[in-house]
Order: structure tokens, then C-alpha cells, then sequence
């Protein structure tokens, strides 16, 4: 590692080398960046109730990895610290946990193509697939205290070869997978697109179209999720892969390009949901604030009616009276549907 990157590494704001500089303001703004366009789009999630549809609770799930991901990015802890091992866990876990989404949105992508249906029964696979994987190789490097100072953040450290291979099993091998197996899978999938909705080409069906416009609200939304991770992984692998072969030379190029993608994804992803037609248009001032009013009015109302069944409840429990207990449930669970 050159001097001006062991520098950098330090964090400090009394450092003038316009790298260095370079290098936190560039991290600082990706990291802003990213939070700010997660929460705008879990916003619209929410208020416009697209969380009901399964396509779109999938991207939730990834905003939400992607959201947190950049609060362990912006600035180093020094020294060898249980913040900054915390730090490093959750960092990697977040980070796993974001591939993986990726690459679930890219297998439901690829089912969609090879069997139009609904998946919705593999949410809860997805989940444990995602969290308990990342937990897991999350957990491995915490026997024998290998998360510390690794460079730009708290990580794996990198110090032996150990810990080297620790960092490929624990992350780099989950970003390779979804590199080249989702760059397979994307390209599969365009090759399908492209033939399905090529085939519908021809005389008016009314059935036809209908399956058309189903094909199409099912895979546009995704699609180019896997793309933009492609591109976000590309750079920062190119840059890991410069260090293992020239650990003593790095490239500020490449070096400022992982800083800036590192906690770039949330951005990137809040970015294409954002950017969608239907979504922009329920981005409108007018349109976006007349929704909020009406979820916090109706999320009031049925605070307050659940809080107005509860009590009611415990009176009816209170005077044995079953029958009425059984009908404010009914009556009050009623208005969830």
C-alpha cells in the first residue's frame, strides 16, 4: 500500500492530499445519496400500498439491505475496537444480503420467463435463503477476531492469506456469482423477452394482449435490477483484483470508483424504481400529497379503531361475555382485508 492511501485510511480531516480529500467527499455523497433515495422509495412503497404485490416487495426488501448499508460506509473507526467489528459485521452482512436479493429477483425473473405464474409461496424460502446465508458468513469470521481496520472501512482485515480466503468465501464469491451467473441469467432473459413479446406480433387477440400486458408488468419492473448490480460489482471487483495482483500499487481510479459504488446501490435501485412510468406519475406533488394525507388519515383510523376494539375487548372479557368479543374481532380485524 502506497503512503497516500495508508493516508486516506486514517480518516482524518486534517489530511490535504486532494485524494484523500477526494475520497471522503465521494463517499460521504454516495453515502447521502443512497439513504435519501432508499427512503423516498420505501415512501412510495408504503404509502401507495405497492408492498401488496409480490414483484414489488422484493425490491422492498432490497431498499431496505440497501438503506442501512451506507450508515457502516461513512466514516472509518479507528484502531482494533468492538465498534469497529460490529461495524465490519454488519457491513458484510448487508452487503451479502444485497447480492443475494439480486440474484432472488434474477431467479424469479428467470421462472417468470420459463413458466408464467405466481412465486409468491418462495417469499419466505427467499428469506431464509437470504438472511440466514448472509448471517451465517457473517458470523465465520468473528471466530478469531478477523474484523477490523480494513483499509477504507472496517472489514474482513486481509492480513493473511486466511483472512484473505475468508473475504472470497464471505462475500467475493457471492458477488462473482451474481457478476457472471446473473449476467448469464440477465442475458437469457432478454434473449426470452425479446422472442415472447415478438411472438405476439400479429392478428388482434383480446386474450393475447391480456397475457402481453400481464408478461410485461411481471418482468419490466425487475429487469434491470440485475443490470445496474452487474455494472455497481464490475467496479469494485476490478479494483479488489488490482490489489491481489499489485497489493503495493493501487490505482486511485479504481480506488475512488469502489468508494463511490460501495454504498452507491441504494441510490442506484431507488433510482430505477423511482424512474418508472407509473411511479413517476404518483411522484407528482399533487398526486404524492394527496395520497400521504389519505394513508396517515387511514393509518390513524385504524390505529384508532384497533385501539378502540382492544379496550372494548378487555371489558367483554372482563363481563364473560364471548359471544361480543367474537364479533368485535371479527368487526374490527375485518377492516385489515
Amino acid at each position: 500500500m502506497t503512503n497516500w492511501l495508508r493516508v486516506c485510511t486514517d480518516d482524518s480531516d486534517d489530511n490535504d492530499d486532494y485524494r484523500c480529500t477526494a475520497i471522503r467527499i465521494a463517499r460521504l455523497t454516495s453515502c447521502i445519496l443512497s439513504i435519501l433515495g432508499c427512503l423516498l422509495a420505501l415512501l412510495v412503497i408504503i404509502v401507495y400500498k405497492k408492498f401488496r404485490f409480490f414483484t414489488q416487495r422484493l425490491v422492498m426488501y432490497l431498499l431496505f439491505s440497501c438503506l442501512f448499508m451506507p450508515l457502516f460506509s461513512l466514516k472509518n473507526i479507528a484502531g482494533e475496537t468492538p465498534a469497529c467489528t460490529a461495524k465490519g459485521f454488519f457491513r458484510n452482512l448487508l452487503g451479502v444480503s444485497q447480492n443475494l436479493w439480486i440474484i432472488c429477483i434474477s431467479v424469479h425473473l428467470l421462472l417468470v420467463v420459463l413458466h408464467y405464474g405466481s412465486y409468491r409461496h418462495l417469499e419466505k424460502i427467499y428469506h431464509a435463503c437470504v438472511w440466514g446465508t448472509a448471517f451465517v458468513l457473517s458470523i465465520i469470521p468473528l471466530f478469531g477476531s478477523h474484523y477490523g481496520h480494513a483499509g477504507l472501512w472496517c472489514w474482513i482485515k486481509g492480513e493473511t492469506h486466511y483472512e484473505n480466503a475468508l473475504r472470497i468465501l464471505c462475500y467475493y464469491f457471492w458477488l462473482m456469482l451474481l457478476v457472471f451467473g446473473g449476467g448469464a441469467v440477465y442475458i437469457y432473459i432478454v434473449y426470452k423477452v425479446m422472442k415472447r413479446i415478438n411472438s405476439y406480433e400479429g392478428t388482434y387477440d383480446p386474450e393475447v394482449e391480456r397475457s402481453k400486458l400481464q408478461y410485461k408488468k411481471s418482468i419490466r419492473p425487475l429487469l434491470l435490477y440485475p443490470l445496474v448490480a452487474l455494472v455497481l460489482a464490475s467496479i469494485s471487483t476490478a479494483n479488489r483484483i488490482q490489489n491481489w495482483a499489485n497489493p503495493g500499487n493501487p490505482v486511485f481510479g479504481l480506488v475512488l470508483g469502489h468508494v463511490i459504488v460501495s454504498p452507491l446501490w441504494g441510490f442506484s435501485n431507488a433510482l430505477l424504481f423511482l424512474l418508472n412510468k407509473e411511479t413517476l406519475k404518483q411522484l407528482h406533488p399533487i398526486n404524492f400529497w394527496h395520497e400521504l394525507k389519505h394513508w396517515t388519515k387511514t393509518t390513524f383510523t385504524f390505529t384508532k379503531s384497533i385501539g378502540t376494539a382492544t379496550k372494548n375487548m378487555e371489558y367483554t372479557v372482563k363481563d364473560e361475555k364471548p359471544q361480543e368479543t367474537a364479533n368485535i374481532e371479527n368487526q374490527s380485524f375485518g377492516d385489515m382485508d
